[in-house]
């Protein structure tokens, strides 16, 4: 009986493990963001979302681009000049 379940729960994860290694790929709705880079900005702020729209997947791109520069604040993506914010084009 020991046997048979063994044989039972060892099918069961390999069958577990084929699926999850065919299934879809993982879509990445802002973009690719890269954990060494730091932590996950989000979503772009609200009021950039008509900008955003049709250019989601390049989100995290623009805000590592703007990580670039002192004092980058993805909420706002902006970053701080001497004592006022500017907005981060690139």
């Amino acid at each position: 009986m020991r046997k048979l379940i063994v044989a039972g729960l060892a099918a069961a994860s390999l069958m577990g493990g084929a699926g999850a290694a065919l299934g879809q790929p993982v879509v990445e709705r802002w973009g690719h963001w890269d954990p060494t880079w730091g932590a996950d900005p989000g979503p772009p702020p609200r009021a950039m979302w008509r900008h955003w729209r049709h250019r989601e997947n390049g989100w995290y791109g623009h805000v590592h681009n703007c990580m670039v520069r002192e004092h980058y604040n993805p909420h706002r993506d902006a970053y701080m000049v001497g004592h006022r914010w500017v907005g981060c084009r690139d």
